[in-house]
């Protein structure tokens, strides 16, 4: 079984964490919410709660996650946030994904803005909001029990992006560092397509990029983001494919 994430109108946590979701849900049946509700739980994180809601984009629905504080969070840095990942209880290959995720996150931050990697940090919610992000998806990567993971090439968009560091070009140089190695492009939306955060997931999971493979579709899961709109119809798209078999000539 295959998952083929299309990342064609870009890629966020949020919005990899949402399609997921739905995929597994229409996959399997389960209740997607209440089983990714569960397993965060592991990560002993307090003061916040996930928000589903069913979002319409150009007349698509997807469905829409926010991470919502409950509580003060204090200043977290990459050092806090890599505890918290070793020191839960998340099973399978879920726990190595999202430390290795969050390391690469780390570095390019540590990178362009010239700090060691211990010392980069994350700003109050929006380190919650990584660290469920990513956990998050590697969880339901797990869960869907899939033995490939491709995607299509990424938008990262184009103009200029405001964040807690001034006005910065698209893509902005967390981006752009961890787009090394990526399939990815740049569209004219004047807008930023592709977030640290989704980039991270993408490059720990991705085994190559292209387009949908041949096979039968099982599944097709819709997450928006918050920026998503009829204006600027982003989401991204999850696909469970069985690919065909292949034969040998002895098997033949």
């Amino acid at each position: 079984m295959t998952l083929f994430l299309d990342c064609s109108t870009g890629v966020s946590g949020d919005m990899l964490l949402a399609s997921m979701s739905h995929a597994m849900e229409e996959w399997h049946g389960n209740d997607a919410f209440a089983y990714l509700t569960n397993e965060l739980n592991s990560l002993g994180l307090k003061g916040f709660e996930l928000q589903w809601s069913k979002k319409q984009v150009s007349g698509i629905g997807t469905w829409h996650v926010d991470v919502v504080q409950t509580e003060d969070q204090p200043l977290r840095h990459y050092t806090d946030l890599i505890k918290i990942i070793e020191g839960s209880s998340i099973a399978g290959r879920a726990k190595e994904r999202s430390a290795t995720a969050l390391r690469l996150l780390g570095e390019a931050e540590a990178k362009v803005h010239g700090v060691d990697l211990e010392g980069v940090h994350f700003h109050e919610i929006g380190a919650v909001d990584t660290i469920v992000d990513i956990c998050g998806s590697m969880v339901l990567l797990e869960a869907l029990g899939v033995e490939k993971v491709l995607s299509s090439p990424v938008d990262l968009g184009s103009g200029f992006v405001d964040c807690a560091h001034g006005r910065l070009p698209v893509p902005a140089p967390a981006c752009a560092e961890l787009a090394r190695g990526m399939t990815t492009f740049g569209s004219d939306c004047a807008m930023e397509r592709a977030t640290p955060t989704g980039l991270a997931i993408l490059k720990t999971i991705v085994d190559d990029y292209g387009v949908l493979p041949l096979g039968s579709v099982k599944s097709v899961g819709y997450g928006s983001g918050g920026r998503s709109s009829d204006e600027q119809p982003t989401y991204v798209r999850a696909f469970v494919v069985q690919e065909p078999a292949i034969t040998t000539p002895e098997q033949g």
